[in-house]
């Protein structure tokens, strides 16, 4: 029996077309994201109508991206390569635990459960804290272990690492490894874009640190950009903006878009893009259809000639190694 198991927490994606409105309808039922009027006793119902409506929509942008989700298989290769190397340093095994698809959290928690792990660590696949991620993930966790009345097993929370050295570096490789589709003349006209995913000002007002935390991961990975890399005087020289994407429904989101900066940069002249997906650890809807052919037609059609979007960690082994470390940090520091 592994002493520790490790529960990769991340959002999921739908893996058919046929299945887009079942995912939509467990992210519209999630009460720590949306909340509509008497949620208690409306919730599902809302959940059901804006998934019904949504859904046609939505299965046209998964068409154009295979059909399906890309999620679930990297995070599948993430969970393997963790316990690859985490195996000869800690007695663990590796569960990945999805908020809105299948498998979903309470399904990791009883395979860690009939494996008889020991201690459970909760890892969340987003480096930076929001009570809309994490926290959402870690209720739905701990309304798990209630449902099956257990209480006998430490739980270890890792709840961010928004600049965690080795994160910041496997960032910095992705955008150093897209950098090979722009030459010396590129530079001349050309834009660092970081991109992460938008949550609504309420949440930040309430106390929220995700802006602090994204904030954060786009310092520290400029910080490394100018000063580590082999092209530090480019990104020294080059101009770059921190925004976000992927708002839904009509209150007032954090700002400013992507499109509206993408749109704005043109304006003003920058005529080649590299578009950094912050806070997503794998490619999804969001980084293969909003950035990749959404956005990107709108940067086309407001006169941008190149419009690159960096791969996210996905299958880094330098994504997995900071992974690592974060494990082993916080198994020596539980009390």
């Amino acid at each position: 029996m592994p002493e520790y198991g490790i529960i990769l927490l991340n959002l999921g994606g739908p893996d058919s077309t046929k299945n887009v409105e079942k995912f939509l309808f467990n992210l519209f039922s999630d009460p720590d994201i949306f909340e509509f009027p008497f949620s208690r006793a409306t919730q599902k119902i809302f959940a059901f109508l804006i998934s019904k409506l949504r859904a046609r929509k939505v299965i046209k942008y998964y068409q154009q991206i295979g059909g399906r989700s890309p999620i679930l298989s990297y995070t599948l290769v993430q969970a393997k390569l963790l316990e690859k190397k985490l195996k000869p340093l800690l007695n663990c095994k590796v569960y990945i635990g999805m908020r809105y698809w299948r498998p979903l959290i309470n399904e990791a928690l009883e395979m860690a459960l009939k494996d008889d792990s020991q201690k459970i660590i909760l890892l969340p696949l987003y480096p930076q804290y929001s009570v809309t991620t994490t926290g959402s993930s870690f209720n739905e966790f701990y309304r798990s272990l209630r449902r099956l009345n257990i209480n006998n097993r430490k739980i270890i929370e890792i709840k961010s690492y928004p600049d965690n050295e080795i994160y910041v570096k496997a960032m910095a490789e992705r955008i150093e490894e897209a950098m090979v589709n722009f030459n010396a003349d590129d530079f001349e006209s050309f834009a660092l874009i970081f991109s992460a995913h938008s949550i609504p000002v309420k949440f930040i007002k309430s106390g929220d640190p995700y802006l602090e935390e994204t904030v954060k991961s786009y310092n520290a990975i400029l910080d490394y950009l100018r000063n580590k890399s082999e092209r530090k005087e480019i990104y020294k020289n080059a101009r770059a903006t921190l925004c976000f994407q992927s708002r839904v429904g009509p209150v007032k989101w954090l700002e400013p878009s992507t499109v509206e900066t993408v749109k704005k940069l043109a304006e003003e002249g920058i005529k080649n893009m590299l578009v950094v997906p912050l806070s997503f650890v794998s490619d999804n809807i969001e980084t293969l259809y909003e950035l990749g052919i959404f956005v990107k037609d709108i940067a086309i059609k407001n006169g941008v000639k190149k419009f690159i979007v960096a791969e996210p960690p996905n299958d880094s082994e330098t994504f997995i190694e900071a992974l690592k470390n974060i494990v082993l940090e916080a198994v020596k520091n539980e009390s």
